[in-house]
């Protein structure tokens, strides 16, 4: 984006250097004949290219460049400004779109169409990973990768385990790949290679980077390799495997259609309260109740995010409440005026203003389903900035002990939407690395 906004500016300033070729912009006559290029240069100094990026600026040195009338870099065409053009420049900035196809020239078409073929390299930055559509998706079911500056050829690594490698793509644009996940690709993170350099994955396949929370398949309270298991009020969660992509995944849904406010109901809630109803929440280490702090490493919780697995089936789309997202610590959660469920939600003790994350992608369009597909879900905590109501929090997290009880619910947010019946599945519920 900075390069972009750089360029802009020195498109501006290329305007104040560069008459039109009657030296009035407004004025401007296409010109007769054929536009002769001796060279090219970068359009904010005098050093001779034979390539440039992607949105770079560049300036055209020559004769009658007046009559240009089209100008392709590839078969891209770029906007040709006659403010920025005179006899003997033509500056413009290389089409930030990936060509169809590649022949490493530019083209010159006059009003006449004769074209001037000038060589010239069009280079796309190094690609850029940013997210995966579902990060527990299986071995041998496809998965969408979400970035920018994807071209081919390119080869796809699996870093960590035997390094599996893709090279044959389902489908490639600039900013998403889609292929096959490997049958031998093990868990860690993703390596990107084309021409262009090197990208490594700011997130992790099939991995919960030591963060699990819960996978929903703990046998009981006292499971480790699985997480906690939910405890608080009111849970009517049903757990089932059929459709999962990992065991068991949690399934929400209610009889009571969820109001176009997102109005109260517990039909939808997941609590992870930590305390036994006795004694300092604190000193329970491990089984029923224990606080997530203690189990999870949160020291480092401003660059951390939540993620988790999630399903909206395409028959109940979700158009209604904000899913809150919300931490607090212990002496919050367990004391005894806050332990039948005000944390949540009550302004009398500060609950109402506890800082929460609110996941409501339904805002854009009116609905939202997960096209009957796994996607993974990323909030950083950074965001965790809001109120129950959607406005600003007054009570931030600010350090790892806040990070006691988790609960997740679909309610209120703030927003005006429409009455629906959506359903959620939900699985591998983790705190991790943002990046």
């Amino acid at each position: 984006m900075k390069r972009y906004i750089r360029n802009i500016m020195l498109l501006a300033a290329a305007a104040l250097g560069f008459a039109s070729c009657e030296d009035y912009p407004d004025a401007f006559e296409l010109a007769d004949g054929v536009p002769t290029v001796h060279y090219v240069r970068y359009a904010d100094r005098d050093v001779l290219i034979e390539q440039a990026f992607m949105g770079e600026v560049v300036c055209f040195v020559g004769e009658n460049l007046c009559s240009v009338h089209q100008l392709y870099f590839n078969d891209q065409k770029a906007v040709l400004n006659t403010s920025f053009m005179t006899e003997n420049t033509l500056v413009a900035a290389v089409p930030g779109n990936l060509p169809k196809e590649k022949t490493d020239k530019v083209y010159m078409i006059t009003k006449a169409q004769d074209t001037v073929a000038v060589d010239f390299k069009v280079m796309m930055p190094a690609p850029v990973l940013t997210s995966m559509s579902c990060e527990f998706q299986q071995p041998g079911t496809d998965v969408t990768i979400y970035g920018n500056y994807f071209a081919e050829p390119m080869t796809l690594t699996f870093e960590d385990g035997n390094g599996a490698e893709v090279t044959t793509f389902k489908s490639v644009s600039m900013t998403e790949i889609t292929f096959t996940i490997p049958e031998d690709a093990k868990p860690g993170k993703i390596k990107l290679s084309t021409e262009s350099g090197l990208a490594r994955s700011p997130f992790s396949y099939y991995d919960f980077c030591g963060g699990l929370i819960t996978d929903f398949d703990g046998p009981n309270n006292s499971s480790s390799t699985h997480g906690v298991v939910p405890q608080g009020w009111n849970f009517s969660g049903t757990y089932s495997s059929e459709g999962g992509i990992m065991g068991n995944y949690v399934e929400l849904k209610s009889a009571n259609p969820m109001t176009a406010d997102g109005a109260w109901n517990e039909d939808f809630k997941i609590d992870f309260w930590c305390g036994n109803w006795s004694g300092d929440p604190m000193s329970i280490t491990t089984g029923a109740g224990v606080p997530l702090c203690n189990i999870i490493d949160f020291s480092n919780f401003q660059n951390m995010a939540l993620k988790f697995e999630l399903y909206i089936p395409s028959s109940n789309p979700w158009m209604a409440g904000a899913m809150q997202l919300i931490f607090c610590s212990a002496d919050k959660a367990a004391n005894d005026s806050w332990q039948n469920n005000t944390f949540l939600h009550t302004s009398a003790d500060g609950g109402l203003d506890l800082c929460r994350g609110l996941y409501r992608p339904w805002e854009t369009t009116g609905s939202f389903d997960t096209g009957d597909k796994w996607i993974t879900v990323t909030v950083p905590f950074s965001e965790f900035t809001y109120n129950a109501n959607g406005s600003a929090g007054a009570v931030p997290l600010s350090k790892p002990e806040d990070f006691a009880t988790f609960v997740i619910w679909p309610w209120n947010g703030g927003l005006a939407g429409a009455e629906c019946t959506p359903i959620f599945r939900i699985d591998n519920l983790r705190a991790v690395p943002a990046k």
